[in-house]
């Protein structure tokens, strides 16, 4: 932890770094990547390198970012994995209509084709963590895909994207209070299935909410 008015992202602290990817939620990133990622493209990579790859860009660059708080480091990290994700879809575009059959390899991506991106200080993303984020990961994305039609959107948006009653009202064409009401419903039923997925898991519940598996988002904000 680093002292309150000061900036995380300039420590090179490891507990620090660790205190702050446990922050982002990294079992509902990995469900986000795994949204994104389209069917061709996980038959050739898995969340988990997405996930990881953007860990090490986010590390190396993260002095660069203006920090304001856990909720912007979020999004700016879901800003990475983004490019990852489009890096990675546009060279097995051009390997496909170059003819090749080889494997495409994992790219640095705009504004980091000068570098590798710098290696992590400490190995914060072990087998053993990633495999825990893993099953959480499966877990919330089974919670969310059996909740119903007209809930789950708005669910995906709070919970997973993280965006506010007004920017989702606006994207489903709703009313701020519809989206309200059914992040309501939606989020006490996704919490009902959740716990039932996990409690199959070996994965701690009392360990859910403050990993960001649990609704811990407010429909007011």
């Amino acid at each position: 932890m680093t002292r309150e008015g000061e900036n995380p992202l300039h420590s090179e602290s490891a507990s620090v770094w660790d205190h702050l990817i446990e922050a982002t939620g990294p079992a509902s990133l990995l469900a986000v990547i795994e949204l994104r990622m389209s069917p061709a493209l996980k038959r050739r990579h898995t969340a988990e390198d997405v996930f990881q790859e953007a860990l090490l860009h986010a590390w190396r660059d993260r002095k660069q970012h203006q920090w304001r708080g856990p909720k912007s480091f979020r999004n700016w990290l879901l800003t990475i994995i983004d490019r990852r994700i489009c890096d990675l879809a546009d060279r097995a575009q051009a390997q496909k209509r170059a003819g090749g059959s080889r494997a495409v390899e994992f790219p640095t991506g705009p504004g980091y084709d000068s570098a590798a991106p710098s290696p992590l200080p400490w190995d914060s993303t072990t087998p053993s963590r990633i495999a825990v984020y893993r099953e959480q990961a499966d877990a919330m994305r089974a919670a969310l895909a059996g909740l119903p039609d007209d809930v789950r959107e708005v669910v995906h948006l709070r919970l997973f994207e993280q965006l506010a009653v007004e920017a989702i009202a606006q994207r489903l064409g709703l009313g701020v209070s519809a989206v309200r009401h059914r992040f309501r419903k939606g989020a006490e039923l996704y919490q009902q299935r959740l716990t039932a997925e996990l409690g199959t898991r070996s994965v701690a519940i009392s360990q859910l909410a403050m990993r960001g598996l649990l609704p811990n988002s407010s429909p007011e904000e």
